[in-house]
């Protein structure tokens, strides 16, 4: 087992010489009570630690900005973790959002309407669409797109609503690498309003609002 005061003070020297470490990489390396001691020493250090000064063309620049905007719409929307989760199971997948949309849009039988379901993806990555409304037959398919379990999808939408017991280790998810600018997005939009979506219903519709395993 590892000691717990070596990966704080590992922790602490990495972070002081601008490493920027990845907390989850270290309480990793620990289960249980000791999990729980280390994850509460790193978040005393941090709260602690002086705070460097902001560099605003850094920050435009950094493999970071997409994560921290990610995290900002979580915080913010109605798709609990989705919109840091999904982008960045989509860049481990290596696909561009267009391409994520039309192979989702095919596999629910929709392939005609792959804009409809563009607009509704597009709205999950934002964090503006209620992820209780997505049904499972979308996450179902859509796992088998990014290659994460279905029910962690389903978690991830729900994560921020109702928080599972154990900090950060209730929302340990698959770790997938910084996003690849290679499969960065361009677009601000899938090139359909969000609000077109909902001017004539139809299955895609009941697809992303309705919710439920039958949806569909």
């Amino acid at each position: 087992m590892a000691d717990i005061q070596q990966l704080l003070r590992d922790f602490i020297a990495s972070d002081r010489a601008g490493e920027q470490p990845d907390p989850l990489a270290y309480l990793q390396r620990v289960r249980g009570v000791d999990r729980r001691e280390l994850e509460a020493l790193i978040d005393g250090y941090l709260w602690r630690a002086p705070r460097r000064r902001f560099d605003e063309d850094a920050y435009r620049s950094s493999p970071a900005r997409p994560v921290a905007e990610g995290l900002e719409r979580s915080l913010v929307g109605k798709s609990g973790l989705w919109p840091s989760l999904l982008p960045r199971l989509r860049h481990r997948a290596r696909l561009k959002r267009a391409e994520l949309v039309a192979r989702l849009a095919d596999a629910l039988g929709v392939a005609d309407r792959a804009d409809k379901v563009g607009a509704y993806y597009h709205a999950m990555e934002l964090g503006s669409l209620p992820a209780d409304g997505v049904s499972d037959r979308v996450l179902e398919a859509l796992a088998q797109i990014v290659g994460e379990p279905a029910r962690k999808l389903r978690e991830a939408g729900r994560a921020l609503a109702a928080p599972t017991a154990g900090g950060l280790e209730g929302m340990a998810f698959s770790r997938v690498a910084q996003p690849d600018p290679a499969f960065a997005d361009t677009e601000t939009s899938s090139g359909v309003p969000f609000a077109a979506a909902h001017e004539d219903r139809d299955v895609v519709d009941e697809l992303f609002t309705t919710g439920g395993p039958s949806a569909g």
